[in-house]
């Protein structure tokens, strides 16, 4: 449909017609429209609605078809998009000015909409206050959007700099957070001479002062993310404009990068961080999201847990394949068995999801058991499905809603056939208070409802961070529940506030849990040092 629309705005659009096309409108047309400009706000949306209705708006032609096409792109929601932008190509072609601007936001919009990326490079969002440009196709050039009356794509992107650096410099002036949020940018012009000396103070790029976190390095790319916690774009230093061109006469700060932000509770924060290389377009640099082999940890955060590296375990690492009836494939597991283990212990035992990652929890884990801080037991980690053609496979695995299919199968694999793998091959507890499920993220979710619809089997549910707030139809019986463990960051939206969501709905079930709230992003680092607690409440 947004192809039809490009179409039908006409290459030659606007520079025919009188730009009036008046005379030709409906009465009925006419008098909607100059109610719905007249009223009051709250009476708007009801006229509109009775505009679109109206068979006679088909004939509207130039000034007034320009005009039914603002009020319903403006108005109408989204399912007006359409006829607002087939109004606004007539009127483009009638040749009245702005009618090109109208149609180009309405063809955006659809594309939006519909999952695609943007043509023209009308449609700006927002991401932690910054204005950001929504994706954009690069399948209308430079000459097609000034047919529009649209600027250049480079014009867009330095508008929406020139703005962020002006909200920026009013957040540092103003101080606080703007409001529901617990992060934002600010920026005080920090000089290169300024960076530099800092630089050479923090190597690792990285400072704090009061409630701002500072970021900066030297990199040749053509932009900077810091991911994953702080994705906002960092800013060239030493540049005339958001294009990068060098304040200094010998262009020696071209390479210089810094982003600031104000935190809530920065002090409290662990914040991993690595310099994410941009392309062109504002994208990571071929997709990827790169290393993060950074870390801030503010003066008041909890305690860097001890950690051992992988050659120097004093448990054992083992890596398995087993055979699953149930997902009719090959799932590799990942075991960890504490030092001298035996059978005979019958030592408790934690099920968790992605054991590709579980290496970062096992080094931690193996430290605290080594020192006698964290109990004996037994970590069987589940790999999740490998990334292929069909859709997010470990959503499709881990969460109930997604796939029945594919979610009822891997129920049956997980709970039964690894914990009977599992309890044969390693003589772990089959006592359901020596029983616990683990995961993060979406295993967080699947941890969860694991521990539900499982009560009788698992006496213990550590969930970190899930997506997935609880179901009102739910049947919760907390006399039969697992005790439930949760952990998320107040730095990572919608997993925080779901995750919250779950403390509030398991405090007012009277249902046992635990609830831990840390100032960090959705990143691996709070998942790794809260696990050993969780372990050492349930089983210590």
């Amino acid at each position: 449909m947004t192809r039809n629309l490009v179409a039908a705005a006409g290459a030659e659009g606007g520079m025919a017609g009188d730009g009036n096309g008046d005379a030709t409108a409906p009465a009925e047309v006419t008098d909607l429209l100059a109610r719905i400009e007249m009223a009051e706000p709250a009476e708007v949306p009801m006229l509109v609605q009775l505009l679109a209705r109206t068979p006679e708006l088909q004939q509207a032609q130039g000034a007034n078809a320009l005009r039914a096409a603002r009020a319903l792109s403006v108005h109408g929601g989204p399912q007006m998009f359409s006829i607002a932008g087939e109004l606004a190509a007539r009127a483009h072609r009638d040749g009245v000015p702005g009618a090109g601007t109208v149609f180009a936001e309405c063809a955006d919009k659809m594309s939006l909409l519909s999952g695609r990326p943007q043509q023209f490079g009308t449609v700006v969002t927002t991401h932690l206050g910054d204005l950001v440009l929504a994706p954009v196709d690069g399948s209308v050039d430079d000459d097609s959007r000034a047919r529009m009356g649209l600027p250049t794509l480079d014009q867009r992107r330095t508008e929406i700099d020139r703005r962020n650096r002006e909200l920026a410099r009013e957040r540092a002036a103003d101080g606080g957070l703007p409001p529901g949020q617990r992060m934002c940018r600010v920026w005080r012009d920090p000089s290169p001479e300024f960076l530099t000396a800092q630089l050479a103070a923090h190597p690792e790029g990285c400072w704090a002062d009061g409630d701002e976190l500072t970021l900066a390095c030297r990199s040749d790319a053509v932009g900077l993310l810091p991911g994953p916690v702080i994705e906002l774009p960092m800013w060239r230093v030493g540049a005339e404009d958001g294009n990068g061109r060098s304040n200094s006469t010998d262009g020696s700060h071209g390479d210089l990068w810094a982003l600031s932000v104000r935190i809530e509770r920065l002090s409290e924060a662990v914040i991993g961080y690595g310099f994410w290389p941009l392309d062109d377009g504002g994208g990571l640099l071929g997709g990827q999201r790169g290393p993060v082999p950074h870390r801030f940890r503010g003066p008041d955060a909890p305690a860097e847990v001890p950690s051992h590296p992988d050659d120097e375990l004093r448990g054992l690492t083992q890596t398995h394949t087993l055979d699953s009836t149930s997902l009719r494939t090959r799932r590799t597991i990942t075991v960890y068995l504490p030092p001298n283990h035996s059978p005979a212990e019958r030592l408790p035992v934690l099920y968790a999801t992605d054991g590709g990652m579980i290496g970062p929890y096992i080094r931690r884990l193996d430290a605290g058991v080594a020192n006698e801080t964290v109990p004996r037991f037994v970590l069987v980690a589940a790999h999740s499905a490998p990334m292929g053609g069909y859709g997010n496979e470990r959503a499709m695995e881990y969460l109930p809603g997604f796939d029945n299919d594919r979610f009822d199968r891997h129920q049956r694999f997980f709970v039964e056939e690894l914990s009977a793998w599992a309890e044969q091959s390693f003589g772990v507890s089959n006592d359901r208070s020596q029983r616990g499920v683990f995961g993060a993220s979406d295993g967080g979710g699947h941890a969860l409802a694991v521990g539900h619809m499982h009560r009788d089997k698992y006496g213990h549910a550590m969930a970190y961070s899930t997506g997935m707030p609880p179901n009102e139809q739910m049947n919760w019986n907390a006399a039969e529940a697992p005790f439930v463990h949760l952990c998320a960051g107040t730095l990572e939206g919608g997993f925080h506030q779901a995750t919250e969501a779950w403390a509030a709905w398991l405090h007012f079930a009277k249902s046992p849990h635990d609830w831990t709230e840390r100032v960090c992003g959705h990143d691996l680092i709070q998942w790794i040092e809260e696990l050993p607690r969780a372990v050492t409440r349930a089983w210590g």
